[in-house]
């Protein structure tokens, strides 16, 4: 059986992942939502997130 993961990212999950302090994570995560054009209360997609910054997604899966 598959180990199933969450859909959407947080920002604390950023600051994990890019092992950033929290405000650096704001940062990014405020980026790439706004490189997608959400929305306030639209959330970022794990896979938006690796795509933008260019990761595997299978490694940032891996370390939230």
């Amino acid at each position: 059986m598959t180990k199933k993961y969450r859909l959407c990212i947080s920002a604390k999950d950023v600051a994990s992942v890019l092992d950033l302090s929290p405000r650096q994570a704001q940062r990014k995560y405020q980026q790439a939502k706004d490189a997608y054009g959400k929305a306030k209360h639209q959330p970022l997609t794990v896979q938006e997130f690796a795509a933008y910054y260019d990761l595997p997604l299978a490694e940032v899966i891996e370390r939230l």
